[in-house]
C-alpha cells in the first residue's frame, strides 16, 4: 500500500486498525469513534500514531504524540486526564482546533496531545497533518514511522521526564492501597500487601478443581459490594467468565454474598430466612454495578474496547484467561506473554486492578511457566479438601509470601481458617507432648516484674505467634477473648492457640498474664496494665498495620505551626474543644440529665488522616484534588480559616469556645463540622468558612480501623462478661495513645501532632453532632462539655438516643434540678 493510498475506515469488526501514516489528509474519525476505543487510541497516539479527528461543522484536530515545544510549555496549557479528556473530548477538539493545544495526562505526567492539524510535526518537525490509515481485514498491519530522535529535556523545564520527589512516590504509593480491592480471606489481603492493587495484574494460577476462580471471584464480590468511591457517581466490576455460564457466575456470588448453600440455593430449597438473605444479597450486587461477559467469542482486544467504554470501573476479572488466548487447547508460551502483557497494559491504562486466573495443566512445560511470571502478582493456589494454602509471587522478586485459607465450599468462597480452640489447664506439672505432636506447648507464668514498659510480654516475640493450620479438636470449647479474674487462691495458666488475627489474642493474653502474675490479685493486675497501656497499644498498631503500604513509623517533617512555641506554649492548632452554657434557658425549675457519651476517643480514631507529608497550599477549594481517572481523592489536614458568625443562642458554636477574633488554624474534623452547619440538610446555620490556606496531604479512614475494631471488640466482651479488669485496660489504651501521640517523653514510638488534633477535634465534632441531634428531636441543650458530657432537658432522652455502655450507646451520669430566673 502506498503512502497516498486511502483505505477502509476499519476492519471487518469496526474497530480503529493500527495502520501506517501518510502524508494525506484522510478522512479521520468522528468524536463518538474515538471515545468508544478511547484507551486504545490514546495509547498509539503516545506510541507515535497520529490520529486526526473531526467534530461537527469541520472542526479537525490531530491526536498524536507530545511535542517539544508543546512539553516545553505544559505548565501553561490545559491539562486533563484520561477519563476526563474522554468525557470532553468534543470540547478538546474545538479548542485545539482553535489554536490551543490540549494535553492528556496519565500518572500526572503528559502522555499525549491533541492540537490543530497545520502544528502536528513528524519526526524532524515538518508540520503534516498526519492520519492514522485502517487496513481492510485481510491488509497486514504496517509498522508506524520510526520514532523521532530523543528529546533532550532542558534543565529547568525537565519536559518529556517523569521526575517526583521519594516523598511524593511514596505518598502515592500509600494512596494505591486505599483502593485496593480484597479477595476475601485477611491472610491472603495481608501477603498481597493490601489486596489486588489498581493498575497491577494479578494472576491466579491453579489447577482446574483448586478453586482459582472462587478465589478470584471473592474480588468480584468485594469491588460490587464496597460503598462507591464517589457518592455521586456509580462504580462498575466487569466480570468475565467465557464459556462459563452468567446465570451460574451470579447463582454463585449471591451464594457467596449471603452466607447460604449454593446447591440448595440452586435447587431453591432454601428456608425463609435463608431466602430473604439471598434476595438481598442479590439486590446490594444488582446495585452494585457488577456486568457479567459469558461471551464464549470473548478476545483480549473486545476485552480491552470492553472495559475502556464502561464509566466507573474499579474491577476487571478475568477466569480463565486460557479461553481469551488463540488455541486455547495447545497454548504456546509466546501467546501466554503476550495475553499477561496485554493484561497488564489494560490495568495500567485504566488505573484498576485485572485479576485474571489461568488453570494450570499436566506437565506444563517450562516456557508457560516462565510466561505466567511476567504478571505483576502471581498467586500459586493449591487446595486438599478445605484446607487450601497460597503463595504468593512478585515479578522479579520471586515468592514473598503464603497465606493459609479455608475453602468454604459449601457457600462457594474461600476465607481465613478457623481459629484453633483454646484450652484453659490448672497450673501444676504441664502434660509434655510427644515428638511428633502438633499441639503447641503452654508458655510458663512470668514472673511479675514492676513497672515494665517493654511491650506485650517479657521475653516474648515481638509478634504474635504465626497462625495455625492445625484443625480444633472436637469437642473442645473455646474460652472468651476477655477471660474473667480467676480466684486469688487460684492462679491459672492460659494456652493460648494461635489465632489467625493476633490483636484479639493479645489483649486476652496481656490480661491473663499479669493476672497470673498477681496470683488473682485484680488491683494488682489492673495496675500492672496501666503501667504497661502504651507499649502494649503501640504493638497491637504495628500488628494492626502488618502488610500495609504504609509505616506509620515514617514522620514526616512538621511545619511551624504545629510545634510546641515554648515548653508551657501549645501549638497554633485549635481542636474547638467544647465548654458551653445555655444562658438562654426559660424561667423555671429544669430537671437535667446529664449523660455521658461511651468511649468517645475510641470512635474519634475513625477520622480521616493525612499520609505522607503535608503540603502548603493558598488558597479556597483545597479539600480534593483529582485523581486517576478523574476521580476526587480526599485531603485531611489543617486549615487556616476565616470562622463564620455563629448566632444560635441554643446551639454551642461548633468551634468551642474561643473569643479572639480573626483568622484560626483548625482541623478537618472541624472544617468538615463547619461545612455540615452550612448546608440546607442542617438548616444552613451558618456560612461556610473562608479558607485562607492549608497544610494537608492524601487521607485515609482506615489507617486506625483495625486498631479500633479490635479495641471495641475487646470492650464489647468485656462489659457484657462483667470483666472490669479488660474493660479498663482498653480504655487505657486507646486513650494514652491518642494523649501521647503528639509527642511524649512516655511514648517514642510516635510523633504525629496533626493525628492527634484530628482525633480530639473528631470526638470534639461527634459530641457537638450528638447535642444538634438532641436540638433537633426536641430537646433543649443544658451543656455540652469535653469530649463525653451533654447535659439535656424538656423531654425523654431516650427517644433520640440509645442506653447502654455499648460504643455508640449513652448513660446517665448525673441528674440534677437546674433553677433558671427570669432575666428580663
Amino acid at each position: 500500500m502506498s503512502d497516498g493510498e486511502r483505505t477502509p475506515d476499519g476492519d471487518a469488526s469496526g474497530r480503529i486498525a493500527r495502520g501506517a501514516v501518510g502524508p494525506g489528509p484522510g478522512p479521520g474519525f468522528g468524536v463518538e469513534e474515538v471515545r468508544r476505543q478511547w484507551a486504545r487510541v490514546v495509547a498509539d497516539a503516545a506510541d507515535g500514531i497520529q490520529v486526526v479527528i473531526h467534530a461537527p461543522h469541520g472542526v479537525r484536530a490531530v491526536l498524536g504524540p507530545p511535542t517539544p515545544d508543546v512539553l516545553a510549555a505544559q505548565g501553561e496549557l490545559p491539562a486533563f486526564t484520561m477519563t476526563a479528556a474522554r468525557q470532553g473530548l468534543g470540547n478538546l477538539v474545538r479548542a485545539a482546533a482553535a489554536g490551543t493545544p490540549q494535553l492528556v495526562l496519565r500518572y500526572r505526567r503528559v502522555y499525549a496531545q491533541i492540537t490543530h492539524t497545520a502544528t502536528t510535526t513528524s519526526g524532524g518537525g515538518t508540520a503534516v497533518p498526519a492520519t492514522r490509515a485502517m487496513p481492510g481485514p485481510d491488509a497486514p498491519d504496517v509498522a508506524p514511522p520510526p520514532p523521532a530522535a530523543p528529546i533532550t529535556p532542558a534543565a529547568s523545564s525537565g519536559a518529556g521526564r517523569r521526575v517526583a520527589g521519594f516523598a511524593t512516590a511514596l505518598g502515592e504509593a500509600t494512596t494505591a492501597r486505599r483502593r485496593a480491592i480484597s479477595f476475601g480471606p485477611t491472610a491472603l489481603d495481608e501477603a498481597l500487601g493490601g489486596g489486588a492493587l489498581p493498575g497491577r495484574l494479578v494472576l491466579v494460577v491453579g489447577a482446574p478443581g483448586a478453586g482459582a476462580g472462587l478465589l478470584a471471584a471473592g474480588t468480584v464480590l468485594s469491588a460490587t459490594l464496597a460503598p462507591a468511591d464517589d457518592p455521586d457517581k456509580s462504580n462498575a466490576v466487569l466480570s468475565c467468565t467465557p464459556g462459563r455460564p452468567r446465570a451460574d457466575i451470579a447463582a454463585r456470588l449471591t451464594a457467596a454474598a449471603a452466607g447460604v448453600d449454593h446447591r440448595r440455593l440452586r435447587a431453591d430449597t432454601l428456608t425463609e430466612t435463608e431466602r430473604h438473605a439471598a434476595d438481598a444479597a442479590s439486590a446490594r450486587l444488582a446495585a452494585g454495578g457488577l456486568l457479567l461477559d459469558d461471551g464464549a467469542d470473548l478476545t483480549l482486544d473486545l476485552l480491552r474496547e470492553t472495559a475502556a467504554d464502561i464509566a466507573g470501573l474499579r474491577l476487571v476479572a478475568v477466569d480463565p484467561l486460557n479461553h481469551l488466548l488463540p488455541g486455547a487447547a495447545g497454548v504456546a508460551g509466546p501467546d501466554i506473554r503476550h495475553g499477561v502483557a496485554a493484561l497488564r497494559r489494560l490495568a495500567a491504562d485504566l488505573d484498576v486492578p485485572v485479576v485474571a486466573v489461568w488453570e494450570t495443566g499436566v506437565g506444563e512445560p517450562p516456557e508457560i511457566v516462565a510466561a505466567l511470571g511476567d504478571a505483576d502478582t502471581v498467586v500459586h493456589l493449591t487446595r486438599e479438601g478445605e484446607q487450601a494454602f497460597a503463595i504468593v509471587a512478585e515479578r522479579d522478586l520471586g515468592p514473598v509470601a503464603q497465606a493459609a485459607l479455608h475453602a468454604d465450599l459449601a457457600h462457594v468462597r474461600f476465607t481465613d481458617p478457623a481459629p484453633a480452640s483454646t484450652a484453659v489447664a490448672e497450673t501444676g506439672p504441664a502434660e509434655v507432648p510427644s515428638a511428633d505432636s502438633t499441639e503447641p506447648l503452654a508458655p510458663a507464668p512470668r514472673e511479675r516484674t514492676e513497672g515494665r514498659q517493654d511491650g506485650l510480654a517479657a521475653g516474648a516475640p515481638a509478634t504474635a505467634p504465626r497462625p495455625s493450620t492445625t484443625p480444633a479438636r472436637a469437642g473442645a470449647r473455646p474460652t472468651s477473648a476477655a477471660p474473667k479474674a480467676p480466684a486469688a487462691s487460684k492462679a491459672r495458666r492460659v494456652v493460648m492457640d494461635a489465632d489467625e488475627d493476633p490483636l484479639p489474642g493479645a489483649i486476652a493474653g496481656a490480661v491473663a498474664e499479669e493476672l497470673a502474675a498477681a496470683e488473682g490479685d485484680i488491683t494488682a493486675a489492673s495496675e500492672a496494665l496501666a503501667r504497661r497501656a502504651i507499649p502494649d497499644v503501640m504493638e497491637l498498631l504495628r500488628l494492626s498495620r502488618a502488610g500495609s503500604r504504609y509505616e506509620h513509623t515514617w514522620y514526616p517533617p512538621l511545619p511551624e505551626l504545629l510545634r510546641k512555641r515554648s515548653k508551657e506554649e501549645s501549638d497554633a492548632v485549635w481542636e474547638a474543644r467544647p465548654k458551653w452554657r445555655n444562658r438562654h434557658l426559660p424561667p423555671g425549675d429544669h430537671e437535667v440529665t446529664a449523660l455521658d457519651m461511651n468511649a468517645a476517643y475510641l470512635s474519634a480514631l475513625k477520622a480521616h488522616l493525612p499520609i505522607g507529608p503535608l503540603e502548603h497550599r493558598a488558597g479556597p477549594d483545597l479539600d480534593d484534588f483529582d485523581g486517576p481517572r478523574g476521580r476526587k481523592r480526599r485531603r485531611a489536614g489543617i486549615y487556616l480559616v476565616e470562622p463564620p458568625t455563629w448566632e444560635h443562642d441554643d446551639l454551642p458554636n461548633p468551634l468551642g469556645d474561643r473569643d479572639e477574633p480573626g483568622p484560626l488554624w483548625i482541623t478537618d474534623p472541624t472544617l468538615r463540622l463547619l461545612l455540615r452547619c452550612a448546608s440546607p440538610a442542617y438548616g444552613t446555620l451558618c456560612e461556610e468558612p473562608q479558607i485562607l490556606e492549608s497544610w494537608t496531604a492524601v487521607a485515609t479512614e482506615n489507617l486506625l480501623e483495625r486498631l479500633r475494631t479490635a479495641l471495641r471488640d475487646a470492650r464489647d466482651a468485656a462489659i457484657a462478661e462483667g470483666d472490669d479488669v479488660t474493660l479498663d485496660y482498653v480504655k487505657q489504651m486507646y486513650a494514652k495513645l491518642v494523649s501521647t501521640m503528639g509527642g511524649s517523653n512516655y511514648n517514642r514510638e510516635i510523633n504525629r501532632p496533626d493525628w492527634m488534633h484530628i482525633i480530639r477535634s473528631q470526638a470534639f465534632s461527634n459530641l457537638w453532632v450528638k447535642a444538634f441531634k438532641a436540638h433537633r428531636g426536641g430537646l433543649a441543650v443544658v451543656r455540652v462539655m469535653g469530649t463525653d458530657e451533654l447535659h439535656l432537658t424538656g423531654g425523654d432522652w431516650r427517644t433520640v438516643f440509645a442506653e447502654g455502655r455499648g460504643v455508640g450507646d449513652v448513660k446517665i451520669k448525673d441528674t440534677y434540678i437546674l433553677q433558671t430566673k427570669d432575666k428580663s
